[in-house]
């Protein structure tokens, strides 16, 4: 057995290296899924919130009577 071991040990570690060299590279591309989520949510967020900000701000430019869209004017 240890004289099968020492025959093939370099590649039994290239072996375990490529694992890992894999789960490393797979584990670094999870997260940058993750913080890309992030900042896409981010992003939305704060489009939402400038959303809600002009929305508060908005005032009527005219009267009432004036929108075309007012179902009185029909």
């Amino acid at each position: 057995m240890t004289a099968l071991l020492l025959q093939f040990w370099p590649q039994i570690a290239a072996t375990i290296a490529a694992i890992f060299v894999g789960w490393k590279l797979r584990q670094s591309g999870y997260t940058a899924a993750v913080n890309a989520q992030k900042a896409k949510e981010a992003d939305a967020y704060a489009k939402h919130l400038q959303d809600i900000t002009d929305a508060s701000n908005a005032r009527p430019t005219g009267r009432v009577s004036d929108d075309p869209y007012n179902r009185d004017n029909r």
